[in-house]
């Protein structure tokens, strides 16, 4: 029986029969007598379309980065896409290019698009565009490196100077009195507090930090062959070297096979950041995981309580980092500091 059968003997239209049903329509008098005997009559049985989920509004949140050809920067972007998700909120990644400047007109687009936060992880000292935002009133969290600006921000780090300090001194305690230092950058917070950790480890060991070979260059690979044939040529070869970023340590690695440098055995290295090349070189790199996943979580979490109150008071996260124990360093040895020339 359908309902327009009960509509016909009620003598009323099949929308007032299904609008009373649905309780969208009150019925008096004789009309309701007639459309509840007609239902009675025919035995209909109404059952009701499920209702149409109300889809729940989701928070969009933007995300700078400088680019996305770095492994470093790549996995944050997706480990702050994956935390924001948990927590039902999306995300829009806009990457730099390794270009500085495309960092101020992402700052001022995601005001445009009215994103309802910004998290930025940078790679310059000073953005005046973020500055100005977060002014306004923007919700802002600044990841991985600080900025230089009058408001204080909210903040999400690593702890870059202890995992330089447990790298450092990880080559200090296999015995080596020749430790160098290479990284891409002089200016970056990053950069400085590693540097800081190192030298403070070799001054515990009676080392002159100024007298060991350091390299500063660019976070890239080739920065990292560049920088192995220095060592070569350095009057002060080092036994090991620190390089802070892993990107430039793949670099140098790879560069020393085809150098006839032996890893560990002429040269040991340890690395920070543990992006997955690192496991899959020859040999496997030692060195200091940035916990970007905990990084991420902690951002997103912060993130969404400043958007929720963009009164809260400044917060300053800080995530430690640990080492990664691999076969790209062991003890010195007579031979280290020179190639091998029976290869």
């Amino acid at each position: 029986m359908s309902i327009q059968e009960v509509a016909r003997i009620a003598s009323v239209s099949p929308s007032t029969v299904s609008r009373y049903l649905n309780g969208t329509l009150v019925l008096k008098g004789d009309t309701k007598q007639r459309v509840d005997g007609a239902l009675q009559d025919t035995g209909y049985v109404h059952r009701p379309r499920p209702k149409k989920a109300v889809p729940v509004k989701r928070s969009v949140v933007g995300v700078v980065v400088p680019e996305l050809t770095n492994p470093y920067f790549a996995i944050l972007a997706e480990q702050i896409a994956a935390a924001a998700d948990q927590q039902s909120v999306s995300t829009v990644v806009f990457s730099a290019m390794n270009l500085p400047g495309n960092e101020t007109p992402y700052v001022e687009l995601a005001r445009r698009l009215k994103l309802d936060g910004l998290l930025y992880v940078g790679s310059t000292v000073r953005n005046d565009a973020l500055e100005k935002a977060m002014k306004a009133g923007f919700p802002v969290v600044v990841v991985d490196e600080p900025q230089e600006l009058s408001l204080e921000s909210h903040t999400v780090f690593q702890d870059d100077y202890s995992g330089a300090f447990q790298a450092v001194s990880y080559l200090a305690g296999q015995g080596h009195r020749e430790i160098g230092f290479v990284s891409g950058s002089s200016v970056m917070r990053t950069a400085q507090e590693r540097l800081r950790a190192y030298s403070d480890v070799l001054r515990r060991h009676d080392i002159d930090p100024d007298a060991q070979f350091r390299g500063i260059g660019s976070f890239t690979e080739e920065y990292g062959a560049t920088v192995m044939a220095q060592i070569m040529a350095s009057e002060r070869r080092p036994t090991a070297v620190f390089v802070a970023s892993d990107i430039i340590a793949v670099g140098l690695v790879v560069a020393a096979r085809s150098m006839r440098v032996r890893i560990p055995t002429d040269l040991s290295v340890v690395g920070y950041d543990d992006i997955p090349a690192a496991r899959h070189l020859s040999p496997p790199l030692t060195t200091v995981r940035s916990p970007l996943a905990d990084m991420a979580r902690a951002a997103v979490d912060l993130t969404i309580e400043v958007m929720k109150d963009q009164d809260v008071r400044p917060r300053h996260v800080v995530v430690p980092a640990g080492m990664i124990i691999r076969e790209s360093a062991e003890p010195p040895s007579t031979a280290q500091g020179r190639p091998d020339d029976s290869e």
